[in-house]
Parts: C-alpha cells; structure tokens; sequence
C-alpha cells in the first residue's frame, strides 16, 4: 500500500537514538500526536560515549548516524526523527525531495518554535555541559538567522543525568530552575532524556516550558498530513 493511501494514523515513525533514555520521551509523544502510529526504534548506544571520545563530529560518526538514516528509510519509514540533539545536524543534510518523507532532527523543531516566541532571555536547562553547549550554541544561531535579538542562559542539572523516576526527575529540574534569579521567558528542555519532566514543570511555571519530542512529533505529523493531501 502507497504512503499516500493511508491515514495519518497508520504509519511508521523510525526514531534514532544515541542514548536509551532518549527513546520513551520520543516514542511517548510520537504516539500522543499520532495516535495509532508504529514507532520503530534504531539505536546506536556507542554514539555518544564515541562523539565524546573522539572530541568532535568524525567522517565515521557522521557516516554511523547517516547508515541509520538510510535503514530506516529503506525500511519504509513515513518520517524519521533523530533523538539526539548532538547528532542532529546529519538531519539538516538530507533531502526532502530525494527521501520522500521528513528526517527531523531532535531539536530543529524545538527551536523553530523557540524564535517564533521571540523571546528576550531563555532559560536552556540541560543535565550535561557538552549538550548545554552544543544546544546553546545552535539556539543562538537559529535566533541570528532569524534576526531576533535574544540572551540565552543555560542551566546545567548533573543529578538528571542519571535514569530516574519521572517525580525524581521533576524534583531536581525544579529545584534547579527555582534558584534562577535572573528573568527568563520560556524554559526550553535541551535532551530528550528531561522531556518526561516538561509537563509537571508546566502546571508550575508561569512561562512556557518546550521539549524537543513533543514539538517534534506535532512537526512529523504536520508533514506526513501535507505528503498526504
């Protein structure tokens, strides 16, 4: 059966993470937007522990996440998103055109929906330095492209680094964010990994809280419905 024949809500999502704890946030908010929907998972635990090794972005790391790209391609998925933020710019190379569906990158979207809030300061709360960094780094870039004038603090939670229970993980990000004394005007959640917070974190913040997986699988839905039409 041709992609085009079918509903929105009988396609397969392939999903490529770097990390495990990445996967159930993704796969959460894959299904919530598109109900009914197959989530495949592609995972490559070495990419990070290897992007960390090596210092920066090698031919051959690149070429491993690329691989992936292309199995799940080849597999017949109708979108595929990238759940690594660190990894993320393999999505930027491809070609809507030449793959037929959408390969999202774990953040594109999140900061998309970011700059269209043109915010005057953001909060980017991470649980490692490097993905502090790295997403802080590509946040201000995509607010330059966009010409909007924005500051951007990071906010770096080493205790959420490590597997914890949703109500354990929302305690530390809280606890976190309430010692921030400067202004901010949205909370962005720069992993995937901290994504199972954003809702709690929501009902108590007055200002919008973003996480890459749910903007993300909104994006994949919205393109697979416009591939469809």
């Amino acid at each position: 059966m041709d992609r085009k024949d079918r509903a929105v809500t009988d396609v397969k999502i392939a999903l490529i993470s770097a990390t495990p704890l990445a996967i159930a946030p993704a796969a959460a908010a894959v299904s919530a937007a598109i109900p009914n929907s197959t989530v495949w998972n592609l995972l490559d635990d070495r990419l990070l522990a290897d992007l960390k090794q090596q210092g920066e972005m090698t031919g051959p790391l690149a070429d491993r996440m690329d691989i992936l790209i292309e199995s799940a391609l080849a597999g017949g998925a109708d979108g595929v998103l990238l759940t690594c933020s660190q990894y993320g710019v393999r999505a930027d190379y491809r070609d809507l055109a030449t793959d037929g569906v959408a390969v999202f990158s774990a953040d594109g979207p999140l900061f998309n929906a970011t700059v269209r809030l043109a915010p005057a300061s953001v909060l980017l709360v991470a649980s490692l330095e490097s993905a502090a960094a790295d997403s802080t780094a590509r946040l201000n870039a995509a607010f330059a492209a966009a010409g909007v004038a924005t500051s951007i603090r990071s906010l770096v939670v080493p205790a959420a680094a490590n597997p914890l229970a949703v109500d354990e993980l929302v305690a530390h990000l809280s606890t976190a964010i309430s010692e921030v004394t400067e202004p901010y005007d949205v909370v962005v959640l720069a992993q995937y990994s901290l994504a199972p917070a954003a809702e709690s974190l929501r009902a108590h913040i007055a200002v919008p809280v973003l996480d890459g997986p749910s903007v993300a699988a909104s994006r994949l839905r919205d393109a697979i419905e416009s591939a469809q039409r």
